[in-house]
């Protein structure tokens, strides 16, 4: 699986939750992805992405979302040993977020429902990942220690939140377009949490 150029739109890869078919990609498929397309297509010091260019980009956070994000596990002994694949890929995940997050031009703007799912995902990923902070890792899996997740994954969502606060559309009002779904995602968690 290789990256795409940088005049072409990333195609996510299917993930190794589609059954068995042509395009169904492994974890470390998936992984290695986009390690290549956060290194290449991601990078600093490439042009920022174009309002019009984004949606594959949107594509590809929106499966992120369900395949990484949406269905990281909770803490548990008897799972310790087994995870050090998805670490792996979360933690790349979450480089490969952020780095879309600061290169693509006015990432939210009209894309309201998705917004409100990244910051859905990456709050529920911290909550899961702050269950493992008191897990150490012995050394012998050869992998990053899965306590380091959680503030990664919160890093992230501030980012995010930060990128949403920052008014970008050309000729519109700032405050009815990101500021608006910012203002939205944090009524709604006040009214969860004041019931």
């Amino acid at each position: 699986m290789s990256a795409p150029s940088s005049s072409a739109p990333p195609v996510p890869p299917g993930t190794f939750q589609t059954p068995n078919g042509t395009n169904s990609a492994s974890p470390k498929d998936l992984r290695d992805f986009l390690r290549a397309l956060r290194d290449k297509e991601l990078h600093d010091d490439n042009p920022s992405i174009s309002v019009q260019d984004r949606q594959p980009w949107l594509q590809l956070i929106a499966g992120l979302l369900e395949q990484v994000f949406g269905c990281f596990p909770y803490f548990k002994p008897s799972i310790q040993g087994t995870t050090n694949e998805r670490i792996g890929l979360t933690d790349v995940s979450l480089e490969v977020l952020s780095s879309i997050g600061r290169r693509v031009d006015s990432l939210c703007v009209d894309e309201e429902r998705l917004a409100k799912q990244v910051f859905v995902r990456l709050l529920g990923l911290c909550t899961s990942t702050e269950t493992w902070l008191e897990v150490t890792d012995d050394g012998g899996s050869g992998g990053l220690p899965p306590n380091t997740l959680y503030s990664k994954a919160c890093d992230t969502l501030v980012a995010f939140l930060q990128i949403l606060s920052i008014p970008t559309a050309q000729g519109r009002d700032p405050d009815t377009v990101q500021r608006g779904v910012l203002h939205e995602i944090l009524q709604e968690a006040m009214d969860v949490c004041t019931g």
